[in-house]
């Protein structure tokens, strides 16, 4: 009789050759280990769709630090209008905007 290598195995793996041997089969142990086996093909199908419905990145825009400093000014001033305006007018208004938040309230 040779032995079984339980390598790694997990509850459940001991589970499973638990009930194997309760349902009276003779290689439970094999079983379990055959079960066990990697699948390259199953992983290679499981690499390839994560790759195909992976989402293209966002395109990082430039921010224009200029006009967010600028915003800044006229925020630290109080005059929210001007501010939003300068903010506006970039490619990038969201990524302006927040830039313009590093400069507000900084002498």
């Amino acid at each position: 009789m040779r032995t079984i290598r339980r390598h790694g195995w997990t509850a459940a793996d001991y589970d499973s050759e638990q009930i194997l041997h309760e349902l009276e089969y003779r290689d439970a142990a094999a079983r379990v280990n055959r079960a066990r086996r990697r699948r390259l093909v199953r992983r290679a199908w499981r690499i390839l769709r994560i790759r195909l419905h992976r989402r293209a990145p966002e395109t990082t825009t430039c921010i224009d630090w200029d006009a967010a400093r600028a915003a800044a000014v006229a925020a630290n001033r109080g005059d929210g209008d001007e501010a939003d305006r300068i903010v506006q007018a970039p490619d990038d208004p969201r990524g302006t905007a927040f830039a313009a938040f590093r400069f507000i309230g900084v002498k």
